[in-house]
């Protein structure tokens, strides 16, 4: 994706989105830092790990979720990244978050609703707390 937009991966680049591909669940940036350093050897200071995050983002490869300060990657291809606007499920419990494709309709209706009641929608994007199945029938 990075070579047909005449953008460059550097190896830093590739290696933060690895860590963020391979851990499965969100981690912040110092978080990162560690499985960067345990990962690949390799420091990263914290403006370097934010600068790197800021281009993934921007490249639709890593999403920040607001209600954690957290950091995914996004499944190429994926439901979420094919949809306008992303949806999460976020495991109150464990930490596991999943990709959701929503009907657009859905959307529509909540900003209809939104509207209705005189305010304007900033963003779209859904983060939605859950309990995954693994948790409900494993409980900690």
């Amino acid at each position: 994706m990075c070579a047909g937009a005449a953008v460059k991966l550097t190896p830093k680049r590739l290696e933060v989105y690895t860590v963020l591909v391979q851990a499965g669940h969100p981690l912040s940036a110092y978080e990162l830092i560690d499985e960067v350093k345990r990962n690949f050897e390799r420091q990263l200071t914290p403006i370097s790990i934010y600068r790197m995050l800021e281009f993934l983002e921007q490249k639709h490869l890593v999403r920040k979720l607001k209600s954690t300060g957290k950091y995914i990657a996004i499944t190429p291809n994926g439901p979420a990244n094919n949809q306008q606007v992303l949806q999460f499920l976020i495991c109150r419990d464990c930490g596991q978050v999943r990709e959701l494709a929503v009907d657009p309709q859905v959307l529509i209706q909540l900003t209809a609703c939104v509207d209705q009641c005189g305010y304007q929608l900033k963003s779209r994007e859904l983060e939605l707390e859950c309990i995954c199945d693994q948790c409900i029938t494993n409980p900690v």
